[in-house]
């Protein structure tokens, strides 16, 4: 008997120890946005979000920005505009201000990293912008920006097998040196927020941001999109063009880098392509096997192309999104990695594309 008195007595203690947290009493933030301002006093502009209930009973969302000279100050200022106790465990996106994301993200993605509450959940992207544009826009039939956007990422992650866009990934791509980080681009389009496209960086600062047309490529490249669409107009002919669509799955994956004594000059990138016709507007019989196979090969080529394209551009800027390095780090011990000029190294390389495209299917066209 006395064994469960004490147990009792505990249990009570403990509960009595516990904080009371009352729902209606607080600021559950589910977004933050950042940007830089003109001001040099307070150079940090910090935009939340959180769900309320209003008096009558309905469901909407309050939007806070203030500046600061840093996120933790910046955040004070924000406990002190609202009645409510803010509570960080619920951040499901954090947004970056493009000139901000130039100056560089570590320090503010450490900071949410550091906090136990948000850990390395929250999702990262970035705002062609401003931040605070794309979190105070009321769209139409959505209630809360945050959702909106997690529901946006959590679909990329899908269409792109192994990104996530969160501060995990971010982190661990810049502390890897084969590889740096991306992070998709949203933007104000009317009433409405888009994905614009996907940032680049080298280290930790933006750099640019690829067109959705040239970042498919990309992920292309990195292996990540094992299925697709392949939507373009393509030369058929004298003066001739046609629109053509193709579902295709990617069968074959492959980085080769080749060694010339102790440099690494040379690496190739080889895919191969199976897809499915779904729409074609040229004049020709697809049906029949000579002109799909002429069509292979202007998607081939296309692809050829506009791959290598993307590869000047990122080696121009320096960006290794595709993580060649990786592959390079792997050819080469230790010692002579560490000495390495690994983005001189990377600007130099000779990297080629070499795509093949096999039509499995004419399927529907015209």
């Amino acid at each position: 008997m006395n064994k469960y008195f004490g147990f009792l007595i505990i249990f009570i203690l403990l509960t009595g120890c516990m904080e009371t947290r009352i729902i209606d009493d607080l600021a559950l933030i589910n977004a933050v946005g950042y940007d830089v301002t003109d001001n040099e006093k307070n150079p940090l502009k910090l935009t939340v979000t959180f769900p309320i209930i209003t008096k009558d009973g309905k469901y909407d969302r309050k939007t806070i920005g203030v500046e600061g000279k840093s996120s933790k100050e910046a955040r004070e200022k924000v406990r002190l505009k609202t009645n409510l106790k803010l509570e960080s465990g619920q951040v499901r996106v954090s947004l970056y201000g493009q000139e901000l994301a130039k100056q560089g993200l570590l320090p503010y993605l450490q900071s949410l990293a550091r906090d136990p509450s948000i850990g390395t959940r929250a999702k990262l992207a970035l705002a062609e912008e401003k931040a605070s544009d794309v979190l105070l826009l009321q769209i139409k039939n959505e209630g809360q920006n945050a959702t909106y956007l997690e529901q946006f990422l959590t679909k990329l992650n899908r269409e792109n097998l192994r990104t996530n866009y969160n501060i995990y990934q971010f982190l661990r791509d810049y502390y890897d040196d084969g590889i740096d980080p991306i992070l998709p681009v949203f933007k104000v389009e009317k009433n409405n927020i888009a994905y614009n496209g996907i940032g680049l960086f080298h280290e930790d600062k933006l750099v640019d941001i690829l067109k959705p047309s040239e970042a498919r490529y990309l992920f292309l490249f990195r292996e990540e999109m094992k299925q697709g669409t392949f939507v373009e107009q393509i030369d058929v002919g004298e003066e001739e063009q046609a629109s053509i669509m193709l579902n295709y799955e990617l069968k074959e994956h492959k980085v080769d880098v080749q060694s010339i004594s102790k440099n690494l000059k040379k690496a190739s990138i080889s895919i191969e392509l199976i897809g499915d016709v779904i729409e074609y507007t040229g004049k020709e019989e697809i049906s029949d096997p000579k002109i799909q196979n002429k069509i292979e090969n202007i998607i081939s080529k296309k692809i050829n192309h506009e791959g290598k394209e993307l590869i000047l551009k990122l080696q121009k800027l320096q960006v290794d999104a595709l993580g060649i390095n990786r592959f390079v780090r792997n050819k080469m011990n230790y010692n002579d990695w560490k000495a390495l000029d690994k983005y001189q190294s990377y600007q130099d390389m000779n990297i080629n594309i070499d795509a093949k495209v096999i039509l499995n299917s004419a399927g529907k066209w015209k």
